[in-house]
């Protein structure tokens, strides 16, 4: 997500700890909402055991009122004189009825059934103080209005939540108490006043002794409920169980002692004379023991109801206080977590970015083995290993640097050697290309030589011939020799006058003095000359002398080249056989030639390619120079570690 990555890490920490405190909150608030709830419920509860209390006590009076009435309404005037004071009673408590369920805002229905009962209650005594009711009427319209308030009493038990209560101990109790004995009470109350009635009238017939008997039967089942339900509350809290026990069994025991007078005085006598009001009396004394075991046992209701709200109200305060405690150390933690993420996190950052900056002298101090400690470790591992490749890279770029340079300097060197060779194979292929003509001309040439050298056979056969001929022809050449020695010696006498006028032109020349020095030299020269013609003339002469001798052996040696001419003719004929191989090994060197010249043709296209390779070699390495020189300013530009290396603290 986006925003995810433009949130730092503590504002992502805090947002996390926004939803873990939200998480908390919120289950936190409805189990506080829950608690309040049921402290409310329960103070509804004890606020309602006031209005039981009173209505309680508005049956009690009730069903009192309506034994002095029976008794008053049969004649027993000494009951009449109690009835007044027990009405006063039911008033009076009715007053706190009426007031406790205003008090607690009771429904309109609850309200509604409440003025039934009221209006119920000032028909019915209006009509016994005016003994318009008879016995049996008053006591009929007394337990309506005793169902009324029982049913009142439910009412008010479901409203305010005691009928429904979670815990086992207080339902059970509730039951026992506000259910089952309101019963048991009303049918004792109804027991006693039948039996008054019956005992001031001292008649009973058969079917009102059996309505009496239905009534005892009724009173021990809801006496066995009562005390069945008290017994599951009291299992449920040993409290309860030691404030009630002793007193329920002795209410247990008084109302069996109350209906065994039942049974004496009425259901099982012969004679109905038991006295009315030891009956009235005995009934109300076990009825009135009833009511205050049953305040005994809503003080116990109370006491445990006031237990749980305080229960409740210590577990909300421990759950707060827990609560308030846990998230002050889950802040200080998770500020301490934020700190010891946030800042490593920060150092990391500030380290790369020095990093990234070329600075290769930062350090970082590790703290902790966790994944930030092997994060930190990482980065230094990072810097060193980085740090030795930039040394290395900065050392090899310098290197190649140099060796760019001098590989830069070689391939110019080279393309240079490189041009010059391919102008020399250049040239070498032109020279091949005039050596093959050569060639060519020396295979031409040998063939020609081949044909010249069958012709020098045929005319070293006729040089034979010519021999015998020069033989005779050097003999014609000795006379004609002799005849040159008597010229020569004619010629040597001129040049013997001709020195002698040189000598007479230089003695001339020197008597003329300056004049005559050129002419001098002249005569001098032609005097030279002149002598070297007698010397040469003399030599010509001894050279005719030998020539006339080496004729003569001429002749004889022309004898013997006959001889040997036809020896030469037989050497010729070597020859031109040697001649014709000759010529055969000349055509396959001009083949040879020619193929040479194609080889060094290619080589000569092959040193132009390797001439434009060396070139675009040189190109290459003067770039690769200077990419090499800009590595070495980019490398320069890291500061590797040393003496001024930067240290980064971090204490979390």
């Amino acid at each position: 997500m986006p925003l995810l990555h433009r949130l730092g890490l503590a504002q992502k920490f805090l947002v996390l700890g926004a939803i873990a405190l939200i998480m908390v909150v919120v289950p936190l608030g409805l189990y506080f909402q829950k608690t309040v709830a049921e402290i409310e419920v329960l103070n509804r509860e004890q606020s309602s055991t006031k209005a039981v209390f009173a209505l309680n006590k508005v049956v009690q009076f009730t069903q009192s009122h309506r034994g002095l009435s029976a008794g008053a309404l049969n004649g027993n005037a000494a009951l009449a004189q109690r009835r007044p004071g027990m009405r006063d009673k039911v008033v009076q408590n009715m007053g706190t009825l009426d007031a406790e369920l205003k008090h607690l805002g009771a429904s309109e229905h609850v309200m509604a059934l409440w003025n039934d009962v009221s209006q119920r209650w000032t028909t019915l005594e209006q009509g016994v103080s005016s003994a318009q009711l008879k016995s049996a009427e008053s006591t009929q319209l007394h337990g309506q209005l005793i169902s009324r308030l029982l049913v009142l009493n439910e009412e008010i038990l479901g409203e305010f939540g005691l009928s429904l209560d979670p815990k086992a101990d207080a339902y059970f109790l509730i039951q026992a108490s506000l259910v089952n004995m309101p019963l048991l009470a009303e049918n004792l109350g109804i027991l006693r006043a039948q039996g008054t009635g019956f005992l001031s009238q001292n008649s009973l017939t058969p079917e009102d002794r059996g309505g009496l008997k239905a009534l005892n039967r009724r009173v021990l089942d809801l006496q066995g409920e009562m005390f069945r339900n008290l017994r599951r509350a009291t299992d449920n809290n040993p409290g309860m169980k030691a404030a009630l026990a002793a007193r329920a069994e002795a209410s247990r025991a008084t109302v069996d002692k109350t209906l065994a007078v039942a049974d004496q005085a009425l259901i099982s006598a012969t004679d109905i004379n038991y006295p009315a009001a030891e009956y009235l009396d005995e009934f109300t004394r076990t009825i009135d023991g009833l009511f205050e075991f049953n305040a005994l046992a809503m003080g116990s209701l109370a006491e445990a109801l006031e237990v749980r709200v305080s229960d409740l109200r210590r577990t909300e305060y421990l759950v707060l206080a827990l609560q308030l405690v846990g998230l002050l150390g889950a802040v200080a933690l998770a500020l301490a977590f934020v700190r010891s993420i946030t800042g490593p996190v920060a150092q990391a950052v500030v380290v790369a970015s020095a990093v990234a900056s070329g600075d290769l002298t930062v350090d970082v101090p590790v703290y902790g083995s966790n994944e930030l400690g092997q994060l930190m470790r990482a980065m230094l591992t990072m810097r060193d290993h980085l740090s030795k490749v930039v040394t290395q890279v900065r050392q090899g770029s310098e290197g190649v640097a140099t060796a760019s340079a001098e590989i830069a300097q070689g391939n110019h060197d080279l393309s240079a050697r490189t041009e010059q060779q391919a102008s020399a194979l250049e040239q070498t292929a032109s020279s091949m290309e005039e050596l093959g003509a050569t060639v060519k001309q020396n295979a031409d040439s040998a063939r020609q030589a081949n044909q010249l050298a069958v012709s020098a056979s045929t005319v070293a056969v006729k040089g034979g011939e010519v021999v015998g001929q020069v033989v005779e022809t050097m003999k014609d050449i000795n006379a004609s020799s002799r005849k040159i020695s008597d010229i020569i010696g004619v010629i040597d006498g001129i040049a013997f006058q001709t020195n002698i006028l040189a000598l007479n032109a230089a003695v001339e020349a020197a008597r003329a003095g300056e004049q005559g020095r050129g002419f001098a030299v002249v005569a001098s020269e032609v005097r030279s000359l002149a002598g070297r013609s007698a010397d040469a003339a003399k030599e010509i002469k001894y050279l005719i002398n030998a020539s006339v001798e080496r004729v003569e052996q001429g002749s004889a040696l022309v004898d013997q080249a006959g001889v040997t001419m036809t020896e030469v003719v037989s050497s010729i004929r070597s020859v031109t056989d040697i001649m014709g191989e000759i010529s055969a090994a000349s055509n396959e060197q001009a083949m040879g030639v020619s193929q040479v010249g194609e080889a060094v043709t290619q080589m000569d296209q092959t040193t132009q390619q390797n001439a434009a390779l060396v070139e675009e070699m040189a190109a290459a390495a003067s770039s690769l120079k200077s990419q090499s020189q800009e590595l070495v300013q980019v490398v320069a530009a890291f500061r590797l570690g040393g003496a001024s290396t930067k240290a980064l603290g971090y204490r979390g």
